[in-house]
């Protein structure tokens, strides 16, 4: 399997959603709002709009109306314009910038410690965190490594719990988001590490409803 993305689940039919508009949220810029590392061969959002149809506020939309969803409306109120922004912001990069694991496990990758860092599946994090993420000591490669988490341990969880230890990549994403508390980032970083536990619950609790519902898979009569 080359790839494996959270555009899976993504419907372009999916718009309604209490995501905030742009004059309501809270400065929040942060990695995912730059186009991950992959070459010229990894899709652009606007590849992916020309494609599917689907442009990255309507992707934005698809997640922050589904982790309502999963956390309850009265959590996402609490949540929604800092780590609910965060987070449907996160699964957005995933889905419009699938992960290349061939170029991730080629050891010809060397992105810079400023740069988006791509990672194959938990088991090059580990290896990864003990060898190289500790001394790099990269805010951006800390972010990179708590998102990937997030992603695998959380959204892609029940494809994991049976090889990995889930606990201790929540204890490696809560320490890596603190790592990457620096500058105006900062609180971001820190409320993400403070609910890491909860926001993998949700992101598996999520996958469990996508999977369920319409929205993942529509055939054509």
């Amino acid at each position: 399997m080359a790839r494996r993305s959270a555009a899976e689940t993504c419907h372009p039919d999916a718009t309604k959603c209490v995501f905030p508009t742009p004059q309501d949220r809270t400065d929040n810029s942060h990695t995912f709002a730059e186009p991950a590392l992959g070459g010229s061969d990894m899709p652009s959002s606007q590849d992916f709009e020309d494609l599917y149809g689907v442009t990255e506020e309507r992707v934005l939309n698809f997640w922050a109306c589904h982790l309502q969803e999963a956390v309850g409306s009265e959590r996402w109120s609490q949540i929604r314009d800092s780590t609910g922004v965060y987070l449907a912001s996160v699964l957005g990069h995933f889905c419009l910038q699938p992960v290349d694991r061939v170029e991730a496990l080629s050891p010809d990758y060397s992105p810079g410690e400023q740069e988006f860092r791509q990672f194959a599946d938990l088991t090059q994090i580990a290896e990864l965190r003990m060898q190289q993420l500790t001394s790099a000591k990269s805010p951006a490669w800390m972010e990179s490594t708590s998102a990937h988490i997030l992603l695998y341990a959380g959204f892609f969880q029940d494809q994991n719990k049976n090889r990995h230890n889930i606990e201790f990549y929540s204890a490696m994403g809560r320490e890596c988001y603190l790592m990457a508390a620096v500058g105006k980032r900062t609180r971001t970083m820190k409320l993400m590490a403070a609910g890491f536990d909860q926001y993998l619950f949700h992101l598996a609790d999520l996958h469990r409803r996508l999977r369920e519902s319409r929205y993942l898979i529509r055939t054509e009569n």
